[in-house]
């Protein structure tokens, strides 16, 4: 990964710095006490540097950054487990259990499942538009 520039690192202090301030501003309109003080603190250490010295916050970057993939990582695979045990398999085991999709079974005791089909005459333009 290349070293991000002034402008994106700046741009990464004030986003972040600013989320953090508002989540703040809202923590305290819910009467909270501590917790903004928390908020109101990492949005400054990520404000002013930002508004200064950016490059002081790369490191910063980097941690969060590595922290979102490292989230995003385990949202996924519970967000698709989720999916697929509750959603997928069991619409699976139903349509399985109502109808036989791929017509597997074996009909009025015939030895055998083939499907005798029409005999259609071969015009070659079709294959020139196959869609």
């Amino acid at each position: 990964m290349q070293p991000l520039s002034a402008v994106e690192l700046r741009r990464f202090g004030l986003t972040v710095g600013g989320v953090f301030l508002a989540l703040g501003v809202l923590s305290r309109l819910r009467g909270h006490d501590v917790a903004p003080l928390v908020l109101w603190s990492l949005g400054v250490l990520l404000v002013a540097p930002a508004l200064v010295a950016p490059r002081v916050l790369a490191p910063v970057q980097r941690v969060w950054m590595r922290a979102g993939a490292l989230l995003g990582e385990v949202n996924s695979r519970i967000i698709l487990t989720v999916l697929f045990y509750g959603v997928f398999a069991p619409l699976g085991f139903v349509m399985r259990r109502i109808r036989d999709p791929l017509d597997r079974s074996w009909r009025d005791g015939r030895r055998s499942n083939w499907i005798q089909r029409d005999r259609v005459p071969v015009d070659p333009s079709r294959y020139e538009r196959q869609f």
